[in-house]
Parts: C-alpha cells; structure tokens; sequence
C-alpha cells in the first residue's frame, strides 16, 4: 500500500474508551478512515455511529473481520473476547489492535501469537503507555544510566465512580490495569520478570513486587480506593547513577542524570466537544494543572452524589451538567499517554509491511502472565516463579 493512501479501519466496541480514544484518534487523522463500526448495543451503535458516519454499521463484528474494505481491525471490548476476535481477524487476514489485557490466560495469547506468526500479520496490545511523551524521556534516562534499576509505581484510582456499564473494570484490577505496568517495567528494565510476590489489602487494593533477569526490581501500588484529586499514576525509579520521577505523564523529573533534563512538561490530550484549555495548561505549568484539573472533576463528583452511588442516573446527570459546557474531559484521559500515536503508528506499519513499534502478542502474554501470577500469590500467599519461556517460546 502507497504511503499516503487511506486506511480503512473497523472499530469493534463503542464503549467509553473506543468513543473516548481511538474513535477520535481516527477522526482527527489525515490517514485513518472509520470504515466500519460495531457494537452489540444497537442503541450505542446508532449513537456513536450517526456522529462519526461510519461506511457501515453492525451488531455482528464477524461480518466487519471478514469483510475484505477493512485493513485494520481495532478490538475494545470486554476482555473474555479479546482472544477470539483477534484470532477471527487474523484468520481473515487482517492486522489487529487489541485492547489490553490480549486475554485472560497465558495459554489463550499463545494462541493469538501462534497464528499471527504462521499468518505473518502484526498483533499489536494496547499498551499505550510505550508511546507517551514521558515514557521515551524515561526510557533515554533508564538506558543512559543502566541496571539494576529499584522501581516504584502507585497506580491509584476511584473505583467508585463508574457509570453503570463500566462497573465491571473492578472486576480484577491486576488483569485490567495493573498488566499495564507490568509491560511498562519490562519495556522501561528491558529485562524479563522472573518472580512475582503480591499481598492484597483490599478487594483490588494490591502490593506485587517483581524481580527481573537483569536484578532490577519494581514494586507496584494498584488500587481503586484513591483520589479523583490526586494524579492517578506516579513512578519513582533509583538508578545506578540517579533519579528518575514521573507523574501522570504530564511531568518528569530527573536527579543527577547528566544529559538528562530535569523537569519537563506535556501537553494534554484534546477531545472534542471539551474544554481543552487543560492542554496548553499542562505543557506550562505540568503536575500543577493537572491537579487543579482533577480537583474541579473531583469536587463535580462529590457534589452531584456520583461518589455517593454511581448507579444513580439522576446524580450522573448532575455531574455532567457540573463538568461545564463545554465539559471537562474525563480526568483520567487527560494527559498524553500515547494512545493516539500507539494507534496511527500501528496502522501504518501494518499496511506498509514494516515492523510496528508496539507491544506484540508476545508481550501481551508476558503482562497476562504476570497478573495471573499475582493473583495465585495473593491466594497463596507466597512468591510464584515466572518462567520466560513460557511466553517467548514461539518468538523468531
């Protein structure tokens, strides 16, 4: 395919994050073409598709995998089915983005991984944080400075604001969020996990500490008990020559690390239909706006009674109607962490036929993996060995 021709994309799911992320990532792109979409709620569909005026609309996403209009196929919808749409596309003939986790066990990403390497087509997992404007400033500062590497990162959020059709994101935080980091570490240590030891204070309020090849270590805070006030991720890493800080990819900092700036800010992620101000705000004045931003969103949420009891429709109401016209965008998506590049870089290498930059099936199975080892921990209450082979078997 030309390097300048378009690339039709199938979106299936039109849930908060397809709407909120790649749906716009597409419309705002000069390349990418929403020509497909999908979504099992007919309703939602019908809405979704009558802003963004897909080529065709469907209840059924096995008619949009096979159908030969479609490049790209874009996967964001419950996790129990990421395997098998991903496998459906590829038996089509299609590269495929697939949201995170790529499946629940090992062995199903095995699977994926196995047949996109005897099909030749690229998987990409949604770990978007690889292509944030911080994570490449981290990632120079972790080479620059070598390993081993003592790692912190607390991930907090308030489980208790989730609109009805999203409450089941707190059904297992450590397969849900936490696979998240545990690619981040892997990407940032460029090292295996090879132990896994997890306590659980809480029902998904989770301590996992991870031991890689290399002797790094990281230790993970994931919870659904904090703050819409506070940012909802920060990295501390102490490397062989300094420090490195990181908060919610909007600010970096950095001690001791020659070469290394030390602090930058970035901008935010516009949306549209929203107030964006908070986009020039973050690249002058970094974690500072960002917790301005989220003690406004915070204050919305505590005054209409969403905090109170988020399956209120009526407090729901409220709270949007708090949120301003135009409204403040949903905090947690506020800052830049790279779903939009993830999303358009994968595209064009896959039509190309170049290596795309992303997580691969491969890494897929290695944060799945870690996350169900965190959970036998928790239930054994002792450290689980993590053996790479297991997810890197298949690789070339």
């Amino acid at each position: 395919m030309a390097h300048d021709a378009p690339i039709r994309v199938a979106a299936i799911g039109c849930g908060q994050f397809m709407r909120q992320q790649h749906i716009q990532t597409i419309a705002r792109s000069a390349r990418l073409h929403l020509h497909a979409l999908v979504d099992i709620d007919s309703q939602r569909l019908a809405d979704v598709a009558a802003r963004h005026r897909p080529k065709r609309q469907t209840t059924r996403w096995e008619e949009v995998v096979a159908d030969p209009a479609v490049d790209v196929v874009v996967v964001a919808v419950r996790p129990e089915f990421h395997a098998e749409i991903a496998r459906a596309a590829l038996e089509a003939g299609k590269p495929v983005y697939v949201e995170k986790p790529l499946a629940p066990t090992p062995d199903e990403c095995r699977r994926v991984h196995e047949l996109a390497r005897r099909r030749g087509l690229p998987v990409a997992v949604g770990f978007n944080r690889r292509f944030a404007p911080a994570t490449v400033r981290l990632r120079e500062a972790f080479r620059a400075a070598g390993s081993p590497v003592s790692l912190y990162y607390r991930i907090a959020d308030d489980g208790r604001i989730r609109p009805p059709d999203q409450a089941w994101k707190n059904e297992d935080r450590l397969l849900i969020e936490a696979v998240h980091m545990f690619d981040l570490f892997a990407y940032l240590l460029e090292s295996e996990p090879v132990q896994v030891y997890a306590r659980e204070t809480r029902p998904n309020d989770a301590w996992v500490l991870l031991e890689f090849a290399n002797g790094s270590r990281a230790g993970l805070l994931s919870s659904s008990q904090g703050s819409l006030a506070q940012p909802k991720e920060h990295l501390e890493a102490i490397l062989v020559r300094g420090t490195v800080e990181m908060d919610d990819f909007v600010e970096f900092r950095s001690f001791g690390l020659a070469g290394i700036p030390a602090v930058e800010y970035y901008a935010g992620r516009a949306y549209d239909g929203c107030d964006n101000r908070h986009v020039e705000d973050f690249a002058r004045r970094g974690l500072a706006a960002l917790r301005d931003l989220r003690e406004r969103y915070a204050r919305a949420a505590d005054e209409s009674g969403v905090l109170a009891n988020s399956a209120d429709e009526a407090a729901w109401d409220r709270f949007h109607r708090m949120l301003g016209d135009p409204p403040l965008p949903q905090v947690n998506y506020a800052s830049d962490k790279g779903w939009g590049a993830a999303l358009e870089q994968f595209c064009a290498a896959a039509v190309e036929g170049r290596v795309p930059a992303n997580a691969t099936a491969i890494d897929g199975n290695r944060a799945t993996a870690c996350a169900v080892a965190a959970r036998r921990s928790i239930q054994t209450n002792q450290p689980v060995d993590l053996d790479p082979q297991e997810w890197r078997t298949a690789e070339e």
